[in-house]
């Protein structure tokens, strides 16, 4: 299951939730409750278009693992695979 938990301020009565791509044409459940003082701290500002931009930007920088990198990897698990547990 996945679950998003955030803390946003209300304006104007309204409140705009932007879902993950992965909630398309799912039925989610929409619990609302207002944040205690020890939450206030927490509150996040809905971000504009440019932080949205900015986000996604950064997010597409992160490196991706070509066949190299995951055939070091393969490696590394076969290897520790064949460890021997020594009973004591």
């Amino acid at each position: 299951m996945q679950a998003i938990r955030s803390i946003y301020k209300v304006e104007n009565q309204r409140l705009v939730i932007e879902l993950p791509a992965s909630f398309q044409h799912t039925e989610v459940e929409v619990i609302i409750l207002p944040v205690s003082a020890e939450d206030e701290a927490e509150v996040l500002p809905t971000p504009n278009q440019d932080e949205k931009a900015e986000s996604l930007e950064r997010l597409m920088s992160v490196g991706v693992w070509d066949e190299v990198d995951e055939k070091a990897v393969i490696e590394s698990q076969n290897f520790i695979n064949q460890w021997k547990v020594v009973e004591f």
